[in-house]
């Protein structure tokens, strides 16, 4: 290790070439080289230190043969592998979970003991706790402590750049994408967006490769309702809008604004993402955790009667359908990488041009109705006079009961 630090270099890469090297002499820091290497490699020992021969955490129960959208063939008792899952971690970020608060105490109990074994500080300014309650119920906000000092209970908080609320909901974090989207534009407006110098095309680049990377950061994992599509596209089109300076004034359609920018919809683009991320998590290895979650459920608790919220592997079924892809062939067609990728572009730009057609026709049936001349008539049997809808006949009439 000594070696390599004497030997860690860094450059500035350019198109295909590089610059001059120059070697580092400080130690591993945030930034360096070797930090996320040994960030992982001390955390593992710790967390193995920590949390070995303890059987509190979140049991997971999972099953990879067979298709990821027959639920009955986790009832099995004998084909199914069950998992137990404490922790999440990534480089100097780690969440532990349990089902029950003394569970989530003995958890950081040892963690913290772990920690301070080798020579770590843990910020409990920056630790936090959050209780997610079985929906339609409620309970105390729990009281978990390390050394004596009481953590914050919140109701979402910030893990990897995404933020996750108590319910399980989107709100939050859609809100947040939106904000930080917004910023990025804010910065890029005063040297790209209001430049004349620097053409449309080159525009939409550094929009695609900032702002869209901004707001549509971590969407492989969401779990969408037509509410949040419906936000994300309004800050899609008013952001196009501001690059390409085009005012209401101009009747300028949506369809046209996404033309003009060689742009699709932000439901595509969600779409894409999520079926080749799902691919991905199919071609893993069996003993991923990504893959093993993928495929599993919960062997603790179980959905409310009614219509519960929706899941993951609905959205991806969903997705499936509009993209003219058989749920049933998905793990055949997605074990091939680039067949699976050339499935998902075609799928989604057949699903795009049907969106457009559909948001065509529909704005035609509107304008076809705005200047159609009314051709029904509803005439008065009390008087000659002629209404011009069944409302209003019903208006008059009243008028003869008087």
């Amino acid at each position: 290790m000594d070696q390599a630090e004497e030997t860690n270099t860094k450059g500035v890469p350019s198109r295909n070439a590089s610059s001059c090297h120059w070697t580092l002499t400080s130690a591993a820091e945030r930034g360096c080289v070797l930090a996320p290497v040994l960030f992982n490699l001390f955390f593992t020992c710790v967390l193995n230190h920590a949390l070995r021969d303890l059987d509190r955490g979140i049991y997971l129960r999972y099953r990879l043969d067979g298709s990821l959208f027959d639920l009955r063939r986790l009832n099995a008792r004998t084909k199914t592998i069950e998992r137990l899952v404490h922790d999440a971690l990534f480089a100097d970020d780690c969440a532990l979970m349990a089902h029950t608060e003394p569970d989530l105490q003995i958890i950081v109990d040892r963690f913290a003991e772990a920690a301070r074994l080798f020579g770590l500080m843990i910020s409990l300014s920056k630790t936090e706790v959050m209780h997610q309650p079985a929906p339609g119920t409620s309970a105390p906000p729990p009281n978990v402590s390390i050394e004596g000092t009481e953590l914050k209970v919140v109701e979402q908080f910030k893990y990897l750049g995404s933020t996750i609320s108590c319910d399980g909901s989107l709100d939050k974090e859609i809100a947040q994408r939106i904000s930080k989207a917004s910023q990025s534009l804010g910065r890029l407006r005063a040297r790209v967006i209001n430049n004349k110098n620097i053409k449309l095309e080159t525009k939409i680049k550094v929009y695609k490769a900032v702002v869209l990377t901004s707001l549509l950061y971590g969407c492989e994992t969401w779990t969408t309702y037509r509410k949040y599509i419906k936000q994300l596209e309004r800050f899609h089109m008013r952001s196009l809008r501001s690059i390409m300076h085009i005012k209401w004034q101009d009747r300028v359609t949506n369809l046209a604004v996404l033309d003009r920018a060689g742009l699709v919809s932000i439901e595509t683009m969600i779409m894409k993402a999520q079926l080749r991320w799902s691919g991905h998590l199919i071609r893993m290895d069996s003993t991923r955790l990504p893959r093993q979650v993928f495929y599993g459920v919960l062997s603790q608790g179980q959905r409310n009667t009614g219509r519960p919220k929706k899941r993951y592997k609905d959205c991806i079924k969903d997705s499936l359908k509009y993209c003219g892809i058989p749920p049933a062939q998905l793990e055949a067609q997605a074990q091939n990488r680039v067949g699976w990728r050339a499935a998902v572009k075609k799928g989604c730009k057949s699903f795009e041009d049907h969106r457009r057609g559909k948001v065509a026709a529909a704005r035609q049936r509107r304008k076809e109705a705005a200047t159609a001349s009314p051709t029904a008539s509803f005439p008065c049997p009390n008087c000659p006079r002629v209404c011009g809808s069944r409302i209003g006949l019903i208006s008059h009439l009243r008028s003869h009961q008087r």
